[in-house]
């Protein structure tokens, strides 16, 4: 592996690379009961109802984002139009407003309904070893629900690590996207082409990190889920957090000893 130079900034993508997420789907039916009887009696409308037009909605959901992700500038869906027009579309007038008014608290526990968050192994001790060199770090990435990926580093002890955290629910855009990075970017006072930028997708984060000009893009995937044909591809790859912290750690190791050769030559 050939070790980048030192990023001024480290920008992370959140699910797959700073977060890992453990899928529990017996959630998604104790969640559609709890919308069941938000929404109350209605006709055409009962539990098992509930739950077909979740899971179809989230099928529908994977699957328009999915397409949006060859276009260069993707959106991102709002809250209101995943439950209006995505679950329940279908669904009696009153319950289909009801839902689409409590659209954002939805999405939050849809979330949280559908899997088990935890920091990955070795990203602390990543964004601390970058903290300690100087480096600004940043979270970029899709998701459903930035405000709670924000309340997530505070549980998790991650947000003192994270200068700034750019989500696209919140800016309306979706990787591939490069404004995206852009974002952060110009947040952190940096250029991209300063930067890392790790994530975990082929289409959505190599590809942004390609379309935005970073200085390295790097996939982090176990070597037996990676795909030798994807295009374009990635500067790095890494397997998990703890490659990445060795990758990080050998760059910065590479640039301090250099610049203590120079400073020794010109003395």
């Amino acid at each position: 592996m050939t070790t980048p130079r030192p990023p001024r900034a480290l920008l992370l993508d959140h699910g797959g690379v700073l977060m890992r997420s453990v899928k529990h789907p017996e959630g998604i039916d104790a969640f559609a009961a709890r919308v069941h009887a938000l929404t109350g009696p209605a006709p055409g409308l009962d539990r098992a109802g509930v739950l077909a037009s979740i899971t179809a909605g989230r099928t529908a959901y994977r699957a328009w984002k999915n397409g949006l992700v060859r276009t260069p500038a993707p959106r991102e869906i709002g809250h209101r139009e995943l439950w209006e027009d995505f679950i329940a579309a279908d669904w009696p007038p009153a319950a289909r407003a009801l839902v689409g008014a409590e659209a954002t608290w939805l999405c939050r526990e849809l979330v949280l309904a559908e899997s088990d968050k935890t920091v990955a192994p070795g990203m602390l001790d990543t964004l601390r070893l970058a903290r300690r060199h100087g480096v600004r770090t940043g979270i970029v990435s899709n998701t459903l629900v930035g405000a709670l990926n924000r309340d997530l580093a505070h549980r998790f002890g991650t947000h003192p690590l994270l200068d700034v955290q750019v989500y696209s629910d919140e800016t309306g855009r979706r990787k591939p996207d490069p404004e995206m990075i852009r974002l952060a970017a110009r947040a952190l006072s940096v250029d991209p082409a300063d930067c890392w930028y790790v994530g975990d997708n082929y289409d959505r984060d190599v590809v942004c990190g390609k379309r935005a000009g970073v200085g390295t893009t790097i996939l982090m995937r176990p070597a037996d889920r990676r795909d030798p044909r994807a295009s374009p591809r990635p500067d790095v790859e890494v397997a998990d957090g703890t490659e990445l912290l060795d990758l990080l750690r050998t760059a910065l190791g590479r640039h301090d000893t250099g610049r203590a050769a120079g400073e020794e030559a010109a003395a």
